[in-house]
């Protein structure tokens, strides 16, 4: 696909790609969402929300991210009021950048987990990289006691939101209001 000198794609490969991304998205066993101008618009608007929301909560300008992903200015711009969509690569760039999800900033609630990963706390394990002596390791340890460093997650596991989760979770615990393992479904044994 060609951009133009701004960095950014032609209106018809955006609203190709955005018809792409929103029948990617949509849920399984969902129908597909409707592929209406008004729906393009939506996601558009729904990108551009998320840019300024984490840009703002970086204390970022648009010209420090436009440096950092190595496109213009008005590229970034664009993508914040919603006129322009960016390329998947920009949208992976970002997502690396603000430290979320490409899930997160199409405003996809629920992501998939991929076979075999795990799921890392990155600052607590920098914390203990760089703990200077055994003590200050150890005393780290102890203040995050309630954590690990990282978990496996099993396959069909998905990030949800915390609300989700309980929502979910209680409505299983309702069926088996009996069962003494049923307050596992809200934290893990130990």
């Amino acid at each position: 696909m060609a951009s133009d000198a701004s960095g950014c794609l032609p209106y018809r490969q955006v609203e190709r790609a955005k018809s792409l991304i929103l029948v990617a998205l949509s849920e399984p066993n969902q129908p597909s969402p409707p592929r209406s101008g008004e729906a393009h618009q939506a996601l558009s608007q729904h990108l551009a929300e998320k840019l300024r929301e984490h840009r703002a909560r970086r204390g970022l300008t648009q010209d420090q991210v436009a440096k950092a992903l190595g496109c213009h200015e008005s590229a970034v711009s664009r993508w914040e009021n919603g006129s322009r969509f960016p390329t998947g690569a920009d949208l992976v760039a970002l997502a690396d950048l603000f430290e979320v999800s490409v899930d997160v900033l199409l405003g996809r609630a629920r992501q998939y987990a991929a076979t075999g990963a795990a799921l890392v706390d990155l600052r607590l394990l920098e914390q203990l990289a760089a703990a200077e002596d055994t003590e200050a390791f150890d005393r780290l340890i102890e203040q995050n006691q309630h954590q690990t460093v990282w978990l496996p997650v099993p396959d069909g596991a998905a990030m949800v939101p915390v609300a989700d989760a309980m929502r979910l979770a209680q409505q299983v615990a309702d069926k088996f209001p009996g069962s003494r393992f049923v307050d596992r479904l809200f934290r893990p044994s130990r």
